[in-house]
């Protein structure tokens, strides 16, 4: 199923408060965004407040500037954000800090490398318990070299 946002009220600073498709709505910090390269404009706060929701509410834009924040995205940061899931950053981290490919996390971790591709992407939330898991398999990793 595909998100679908609603409704956006820009909260100043960074801050957005997003209503889904359902009925329920979340609040995402969107200050990363504010340094990443072309989203600059977003630093001005009266063009961050003219946030709107994307044609058929597949995410958030500002028109005026052709930026815009996919659903999906806008979904996870709000999980990450509220400690509902691993963040994103922090799970490639593990794979970098340990020269891991896509296959090998995805044998580590006993998932598939289909998992692991939307998970280092951040096209889906990557679940609390996976972070766990990243965590226990380091230790793991430490026991057996020690």
């Amino acid at each position: 199923m595909k998100l679908k946002v609603t409704q956006v009220e820009a909260l100043l600073p960074t801050r957005l408060r997003i209503t889904w498709e359902n009925g329920k709505y979340t609040e995402v910090d969107a200050g990363d965004y504010l340094q990443a390269p072309g989203y600059q404009q977003l630093r001005d706060p009266e063009f961050f407040a003219s946030v709107q929701v994307e044609e058929w509410g597949h995410g958030v834009e500002w028109a005026a500037a052709d930026i815009g924040i996919p659903a999906d995205a806008l979904y996870r940061l709000s999980k990450e954000q509220t400690g509902d899931a691993f963040p994103t950053g922090q799970f490639n981290a593990w794979m970098k800090r340990h020269g891991l490919s896509l296959s090998a996390a995805a044998q580590a971790l006993h998932l598939t490398r289909r998992t692991i591709i939307y998970y280092s992407t951040g096209a889906k939330p990557i679940p609390a318990y996976i972070g766990l898991a990243c965590k226990g398999w380091e230790v793991g990793q430490r026991t057996h070299a020690g």
